[in-house]
């Protein structure tokens, strides 16, 4: 305990100083990482830099290591022996990962579902919001995911969320990509986010099902452009 001591009338004063609160080294691995696997640093098939990872984060690689270990849990690492690797899916897998994304987001829109009443929905005011970025020239997949993270929380169904959540993590990668394998990505965007500021679910269920169902025919274009990636090895 580090501090100063002063004398008056045989009185000693402690003054300690206020210690730094201590770092979750598995929380700021995991959340490192994840950063890392959405944003598609590492080539597909790829050895994760683990010795790298834990050198920027001033981290040892035991946490780095339970930290990939989670993530193989959750089907965004391959295992091989003591290696992990970024997943290598091809055309068909891909196709599988949007019909389940497609399925979640479905059942979040159908009419019998149970929603949220309070600050778990999105308001038509922030739709607009983000209609308005979009004609600004912000990604249209960053605010697709935006939307379809908001229609998964306002369903009443942490299970269904969760799910969502990790299929949502294993396609973030191919957001960018999309951009070059797809035309009218803005136009697209647009219409999702403006049917459902207004309320309106039909457009909006048919809106989703399209985006999805473009992206499925489309899969085998992805996958080559993923690895044909230029890749770098810093983490960011």
């Amino acid at each position: 305990m580090g501090g100063t001591t002063s004398g008056d009338s045989g009185a000693s004063i402690v003054r300690v100083r206020a210690l730094p609160p201590k770092r979750d080294a598995f929380a700021l691995a995991l959340g490192a990482l994840r950063r890392r696997l959405r944003q598609g640093i590492d080539a597909p098939g790829d050895a994760l830099p683990i010795q790298l990872v834990a050198q920027d984060l001033r981290l040892s690689t035991t946490p780095v290591r339970e930290a990939l270990s989670r993530l193989a849990g959750e089907h965004l690492v391959d295992k091989r022996g003591p290696t992990y690797t970024r997943p290598r899916l091809d055309g068909p897998t891909l196709a599988a990962l949007y019909n389940l994304r497609l399925i979640y987001l479905s059942a979040a829109l159908a009419p019998d579902v149970r929603r949220r009443t309070a600050e778990g929905r999105a308001t038509p005011r922030a739709c607009f919001d983000f209609a308005r970025e979009l004609a600004d020239g912000a990604r249209p997949p960053s605010m697709i995911e935006v939307l379809f993270l908001d229609l998964m929380r306002a369903v009443d169904d942490p299970v269904l969320v969760q799910a969502y959540q990790q299929i949502a993590d294993r396609l973030a990668p191919f957001q960018a990509l999309e951009v070059q394998a797809l035309d009218d990505i803005a136009s697209e965007a647009l219409a999702l986010v403006t049917a459902f500021g207004e309320g309106r679910t039909a457009e909006l269920r048919a809106g989703v099902r399209r985006y999805h169902r473009r992206r499925m025919g489309r899969s085998h274009a992805l996958v080559r452009l993923a690895e044909g990636k230029k890749y770098r090895t810093d983490i960011v």
